[in-house]
């Protein structure tokens, strides 16, 4: 990991005293959900640029793939 930034969170006045109560490392907790939320961010972002890279591509037929795929063999 990287050099650490401070990212502030406000909370009710509540919470907080309920999180106190709490044996939990709130900082890794954070940690650990924030990067997991900007990993399914990023997956969806790609998955949506495939969507459409896919749309924008043409059909290439069976046989031409299979011929590609002869062609190399050969050449390997």
């Amino acid at each position: 990991m990287g050099k650490l930034v401070n990212v502030s969170v406000k909370v009710p006045e509540e919470l907080r005293e309920l999180m106190r109560r709490i044996n939990i490392n709130w900082s890794e907790y954070l940690r650990e959900v924030i990067e997991a939320k900007v990993r399914e961010e990023l997956a969806k972002e790609a998955s949506r640029e495939l969507d459409e890279i896919r749309a924008r591509a043409r059909r290439v037929p069976t046989e031409v793939i299979v011929k590609w795929i002869r062609e190399e063999r050969e050449q390997g």
